[in-house]
């Protein structure tokens, strides 16, 4: 039986010493006490430092995903089966550098106004205009399957079928009224933001097909 020390040194020889992930540094460490389970093969996890030398945009489950593809061929080679355990540390898990956010925020600025509409032919419907200036992106929510970015966003005036309004009358409504009862959850990112996709698609540790991405707006008022 392979202990951990001869596992890490043959997977350390392996892979040159270091993965490069399209720039970001995975640096294996050390390896785990074998993890024994009812319902799958024993594995041993092997744990890698993370390292940004190149300032590389990312997100940690595409990341852990690449690794654990390097990893099933390593199993191929020694026979045991093996798992990612990336160390995280002082890294974040979900980072766009400043280039990445400068595209993202180009996308953001271009959107002046959000449309929509609510009521019924049978009460009249109210069109509704919102006026908006874009003043930062923030990363919000992130799991295993999907991450969120958020417009964050001044309202600058609102009008309801041509008449000046009330922004935050407009606001509400949207809110609590429009998206929370007609839109759908990606009604944002596909009506406004959906150019934001096409900088993401040219970063590969951001951009996979089993990864959601959600860009929403956030009022500041």
């Amino acid at each position: 039986m392979m202990d951990q020390e001869k596992i890490l040194k043959l997977f350390k020889k392996f892979v040159g010493g270091g993965i490069d992930l399209h720039g970001l540094k995975c640096i294996p460490v050390i390896v785990g006490e074998k993890i024994v389970s009812k319902h799958f093969k024993p594995s041993y996890p092997i744990g890698f430092k993370i390292e940004n030398p190149n300032d590389v945009s990312y997100y940690w489950a595409i990341v852990d995903d690449e690794l654990l593809d390097i990893l099933m061929e390593f199993e191929d080679y020694v026979g045991i089966k093996l798992d990612t355990k990336i160390l995280w540390d002082e890294q974040p898990k979900f980072y766009l550098n400043e280039k990445v956010k400068n595209q993202i925020q180009k996308v953001f600025d271009s959107v002046r106004e959000l449309k929509f509409t609510t009521g019924t032919p049978f009460i009249g419907h109210k069109r509704w205009i919102i006026q908006i200036e874009s003043i930062g992106l923030k990363t919000r929510h992130y799991d295993a399957e999907s991450y969120y970015i958020d417009n964050t966003v001044v309202p600058i005036s609102a009008t309801k079928n041509g008449e000046n309004v009330d922004f935050n009358e407009a606001i509400n409504t949207y809110i609590d009224d429009f998206l929370a009862h007609y839109a759908e959850p990606y009604y944002e990112t596909e009506e406004y933001y959906k150019d934001v996709d096409r900088v993401i698609a040219q970063y590969p540790l951001l951009n996979a097909d089993y990864v959601a991405t959600y860009y929403d707006t956030k009022f500041i008022r």
